[in-house]
């Protein structure tokens, strides 16, 4: 499936702040490993301190328990986290830089 660029952004604010959102999710999915797991394999939150991400009322952050990074999106956020294809094209955009 092909996911529009506004999509991708849309998405994009769901991976920061969000400990609330990704605990109440069945699946997180992390689009730099692009894995699939529960939220209660999250054992890593990194709190934001500084900038926008602080003033945020949830100022929690998950790292991914596969790889490490901070690119968790749980399907509370109302995005297809269980679709591959979304998580690839989360990575491409994210971290290949392809617009």
């Amino acid at each position: 499936m092909i996911f529009a660029p506004h999509i991708l952004e849309s998405a994009h604010p769901h991976c920061a702040a969000h400990r609330k959102e990704v605990e109440a999710s069945d699946v997180c999915g992390c689009f730099h490993c692009q894995e699939m797991f529960a939220p209660s394999e999250i054992d890593e939150w990194l709190e934001e301190t500084s900038g926008e991400l602080s003033m945020r009322p949830d100022p929690w952050t998950a790292m991914c328990p596969k790889c490490g990074i901070d690119a968790v999106i749980g399907c509370g956020s109302g995005f297809p986290v269980s679709d591959p294809s979304f998580l690839a094209a989360m990575h491409n955009r994210w971290f290949e830089n392809n617009a």
